[in-house]
């Protein structure tokens, strides 16, 4: 485009990505910095018995202390990167007016934040997949270019994994008649801890 004819800038259009870290928001809300290389995760395990009733004459019974079990890790680095040379200042950006062109100084600083935003985007799609990976199957993979395949598995109970029978899914059922509530009460009643929250997709 040459610079010295008559053009004017009516408007312009910025496609935005389709995506919210739905899973990051919903499970995963708090954020913990480590100051290690290696992060430790604990596991709880045991559950708190119900008070039971005694005489008052009565010696009572020592409870046993609930275990646990830790697992340690050295998470891997995603570190996005793009590459800027000084070309790309020079030329006019996409949605800069022909008729006010910035400076090159200018262009530059809204390169490098447009690459930082999107740098931290990309990061930001790799925390939802581990977070959906472990809310769906209680584990996830790191693995990349010049990196040890990882696997960090929260040890969640196999029985959280829910397995519908032949004929038995959901999805083969009448939409009209079809009620589900007996089938989620079990699952919360066969499940190892509480549960508070269900997602469902519209298939």
């Amino acid at each position: 485009m040459g610079l010295f004819t008559t053009r004017q800038l009516l408007g312009y259009t910025e496609q935005k990505v389709k995506f919210r870290a739905l899973f990051l928001e919903l499970f995963f809300r708090r954020t913990v910095n480590f100051h290690t290389e290696e992060v430790m995760l604990d596991k709880i395990t045991g559950k708190t018995p119900v008070a039971a009733y005694v005489s008052p004459v009565v010696e009572g019974k020592v409870l046993r202390h609930r275990g646990g079990e830790t697992r340690v890790l050295r998470p891997g680095y995603v570190k996005p990167k793009h590459e800027f040379n000084y070309q790309q200042a020079v030329e006019r950006l996409p949605g800069e007016d022909p008729s006010q062109l910035n400076d090159p100084a200018y262009r530059r600083l809204r390169i490098i934040t447009d690459n930082l935003k999107q740098e931290e985007h990309a990061i930001v799609q790799v925390e939802e997949m581990q977070a959906v990976n472990a809310v769906l199957y209680g584990k996830y993979t790191m693995e990349g270019d010049q990196f040890e395949k990882i696997e960090v598995d929260f040890g969640r109970s196999t029985k959280n994994n829910i397995t519908q029978g032949s004929g038995k899914e959901w999805s083969k059922q009448d939409r009209d008649t079809f009620d589900p509530t007996h089938d989620i009460d079990l699952y919360c009643d066969q499940a190892s801890g509480l549960v508070n929250i269900a997602i469902m997709d519209g298939t």
